[in-house]
């Protein structure tokens, strides 16, 4: 149907609206127009009224000609309102049912109810209790949606989350998507767009996204921002042009020009990069200034960086060795920091470094040389919170070292070490043995280091366990996927916020769980928490029944309760009479707070909540308040029916 009389009529309307009501019955272009509607006034009734109020509005005899004139020309404008289309050229294809492709953004749009939708991003835009949870629990449940686009848009606006912890969470998912979606230009345009060079926190977390998604691809982006960056922004901004090797005279000039934080992130980009220019400066740098140098090489993972720290550290290893004394504290210092520059970093002259370190034992451990003050170290690894003494240092340090760069030579020291002085490298040797080495091979490893042989047979050496413990620590199972993965965890020096290192492995068999289960240690144990894969259920089984058993032997057994579950435990006898009876007197609260994480069936829960009932009238269990009326009501609640 052709509807441009209508059009033309609007206009018509239009005109005689600026023009006066009082020329209409004069306007012979209107009514012409209204005569051109006659077609279209036997099609339909909407196209008859509007007709109708045109006409009435030129009638001499019209007492309202300007109430006429605008319902015909409103009702014209909602009819064209209806008509309207928009198309693009090219052949049309079904979207798919379950995920929408946005072409132009390279982002999602997921098949995913409203209520879900408007609570994720309500929860990520705003502030509110609970809100965190909420996110990372979807995030673990549904992983697929945080790939809609109306969803990393809200997740670029988290980034500035009044909670530190989300804001975080966000910048580690942003990555994650980003570096899975073919160079992430979607999150990248949706970071660029609205970026604020005087911004806060949040404008930081997007460079830190920009830079691990597209790294040198927005190299041109990080140049043009610099100018008007303030602030930690410019610092971020200045660190991310390392990505680009034509950056090195900018940072070199900007090394120069720069003072505080800003000056350290230029020396924090030259030493990850491998220019001329940069090294110059370094070399010169360690013969004035070591300690600053050494600061600024702690994170790079340049050869040259290694040849450095290793010069620096043999020297100092040397001289103590000649002198036979402790450090002094200066040296302590720059002892300190050679050593922490030592993860990341391969080639014979650090290993070198290594073997020259294990051979001290325990000659440096003590206090600095003249002083009261203890002569401790921290390894970068976050699983040493306090400071440890020279000869746990080391092995420490080269554990971590192989978890954030697995050089075949680094394996090899850590077996040679291990062979030379025992035990102590035993961790640092079997990470090597899981990220070289094959299943059967690294168990028969294990057995060699907590089994003795005698003349009656083998002896399980329990005492061995806290090496086995820090052995496998790092070793944990994905929930999603089932692998194991090696974690190491340290801080970022330049950003000053903590940094995973992620290794697969795939040399962990079902007989080392029994191994583990065999050493009945409390720090093994919590190993084999983070092995749980739900997915096995022979081994869930398996694990469950030696949790139950642990926990009837452990006093304060609340760390099992959580594993038992996640393994499926239909069993749950005795845990709560034997962690009560070891507690002493306790309060009715606490013991709703226990029976409410016990695993099991309903049936296995509530005997034990019975049992518990039967020692609390007997007196067996003491009490400090009503706590007999309470559990009697929590078990009819809890229980009736589900028997």
């Amino acid at each position: 149907m052709d509807i441009s009389p209508v059009y033309e009529l609007r206009e018509r309307l239009k005109a005689g609206a600026i023009a006066g009501t009082g020329l209409l019955a004069e306007d012979f272009r209107l009514k012409r127009a209204i005569d051109g509607m006659a077609p279209l006034e036997k099609a339909s009734p909407v196209f008859a009224r509007i007709t109708q109020l045109a006409r009435q509005s030129v009638e001499e005899a019209c007492e309202d000609r300007a109430g006429a004139l605008l319902d015909a020309l409103t009702l014209t404008d909602a009819l064209l309102c209806t008509q309207g289309a928009v198309g693009v050229e090219g052949e049309i294809r079904p979207l798919s049912k379950e995920r929408r492709k946005m072409e132009e953004t390279d982002a999602l749009m997921a098949e995913v109810p409203y209520s879900v939708l408007s609570a994720l991003l309500d929860a990520l835009c705003h502030s509110g209790n609970g809100r965190y949870g909420y996110v990372v629990e979807l995030r673990g449940e549904q992983p697929a949606l945080f790939g809609d686009y109306r969803v990393q848009a809200a997740m670029v606006d988290g980034l500035g989350a009044s909670y530190a912890e989300l804001a975080e969470s966000v910048t580690g998912w942003l990555i994650e998507d980003g570096r899975k979606s073919h160079g992430g230009c979607g999150i990248l345009s949706l970071l660029q767009k609205g970026f604020d060079g005087k911004g806060k926190k949040e404008m930081v977390r997007r460079v830190w996204v920009m830079e691990a998604i597209a790294g040198q691809a927005a190299n041109s982006f990080y140049v043009e921002q610099l100018p008007q960056a303030e602030k930690e922004v410019r610092g971020a901004l200045i660190y991310a042009l390392r990505h680009c090797q034509e950056n090195e005279g900018l940072l070199l000039e900007l090394v120069r020009k720069e003072r505080g934080n800003n000056r350290k992130m230029a020396c924090y980009a030259l030493a990850e990069m491998g220019g001329k220019g940069a090294w110059d400066y370094f070399r010169t740098l360690v013969a004035k200034k070591p300690e600053e140098a050494m600061e600024y090489l702690e994170q790079s993972e340049r050869p040259e960086a290694a040849g450095l720290a290793a010069e620096i550290l043999m020297r100092l290893l040397s001289g103590l060795k000649e002198s036979g004394k402790k450090p002094e504290k200066e040296e302590a210092a720059l002892l300190t920091l050679c050593l922490r520059s030592l993860p990341g970093k391969s080639g014979e002259e650090i290993c070198a470094c290594y073997r020259q370190a294990a051979s001290f034992g325990s000659a440096l451990d003590g206090s600095v040389e003249g002083k009261q003050e203890k002569l401790l170290f921290v390894p970068p690894n976050r699983n040493f919170r306090e400071g440890v003494p020279f000869s746990r240092m080391i092995p420490a340090l080269l554990q971590h070292g192989l978890l954030v760069h697995p050089a075949k030579e680094l394996a090899d020291v850590a077996q040679e070490l291990y062979a030379s002085y025992g035990e102590a490298y035993f961790p640092a040797a079997m990470t090597a043995c899981l990220l070289t080495k094959t299943g059967g091979e690294c168990l028969d490893f294990l057995k060699g280091f907590v089994e003795k042989k005698g003349l009656l047979g083998k002896r399980l050496m329990r005492d061995r366990a806290p090496f086995v413990e820090q052995a496998f620590a790092p070793v944990r199972v994905d929930e999603r996927t089932g692998e194991y993965r090696a974690i190491a965890v340290s801080l970022h020096p330049a950003r000053q916020r903590p940094e995973n290192h992620v290794r697969p492995v795939t040399a962990v068999i079902p007989e080392m769980y029994e191994v583990l289960m065999d050493l009945e240690s409390r720090g093994t144990d919590q190993v084999l928490f983070s092995w749980i894969r739900t997915s096995d259920r022979e081994m869930c089984g398996r694990l469950a029944a030696y949790f139950h058993g642990r926990a009837l032997k452990t006093g304060d057994n609340r760390l099992y309760l959580d594993p038992l579950r996640r393994c499926g435990a239909e069993d749950c006898r005795g845990l709560a009479v034997a962690y009560f009876r070891a507690k002493g007197k306790v309060a009715s609260w606490e013991i709703l707070y226990y029976l409410n994480q016990l695993p099991g069936s309903a049936a296995s829960r509530e005997a034990e909540a019975r049992s518990v009932l039967n020692l609390l009238k007997r007196g067996d269990i003491k009490t400090a308040n009503n706590a007999i009326p309470v559990l009697e009501t929590f078990i009819k609640e809890q229980f009736a029916g589900k028997a």
